[in-house]
């Protein structure tokens, strides 16, 4: 089991670099130091092992973010666990290649599907709850349609991310927080 760890860990890691489609099973194989048939009889198909790479990436994401709500559950202030997730989700779309992304929709649609998933599940099972409750304790405008603001931030944040990739971390999270603030809080 740990080397199949291992294997996904080096796999995400160059396909998030580099792209799905431009790094090739020999070149992961090389650079774990086995053959490609071991990598073939472990996983079958590079679709295989970029889907199962890439859930093994997001299952370590969910674990922290899982992890941070039970340690941190911020019941009187969920726009603080919102600040989390948002600045969790612009680190990690950072660290990946759009390439990657790219390749995913194009060449790999298991995995895209995974990935689209993934990102319904954070903002509808877990973001969407934490506003509507931001709501009902005044801290988010009545008027504000929360749905919308979800839809909204669905469909727009690996663009804010990857937009300009000269981007710091800093930049990227006060222009995305200044749109959605507004949105939901009202222009200043």
């Amino acid at each position: 089991m740990e080397n199949r760890r291992i294997v996904l860990e080096h796999a995400m890691e160059n396909f998030s670099k580099f792209g799905s489609k431009r790094f090739s099973m020999d070149e992961l194989a090389q650079g774990l130091g086995i053959s490609k048939k071991t990598l073939y009889k472990q996983f079958g198909s590079k679709e295989e092992l970029v889907t199962q790479s890439l859930a093994f990436y997001l299952g370590k994401v969910k674990k922290d973010l899982d992890g941070y709500m039970r340690e941190n559950p911020n019941d009187r202030e969920p726009l603080a666990t919102i600040i989390y997730i948002y600045r969790q989700g612009l680190t990690v779309l950072q660290e990946i290649n759009p390439a990657f992304l790219h390749g995913l929709d194009r060449f790999y649609p298991k995995a895209f599907t995974l990935y689209n998933q993934f990102k319904r599940d954070i903002v509808w099972d877990i973001c969407c709850p934490l506003i509507k409750k931001a709501q009902e304790l005044g801290q988010v405008r009545s008027g504000v349609n929360v749905d919308l603001v979800c839809l909204l931030f669905l469909s727009r944040f690996e663009e804010a991310v990857h937009s300009n990739r000269t981007f710091s971390r800093n930049t990227a999270w006060g222009n995305s927080w200044t749109i959605w603030s507004s949105t939901t809080y009202g222009a200043y």
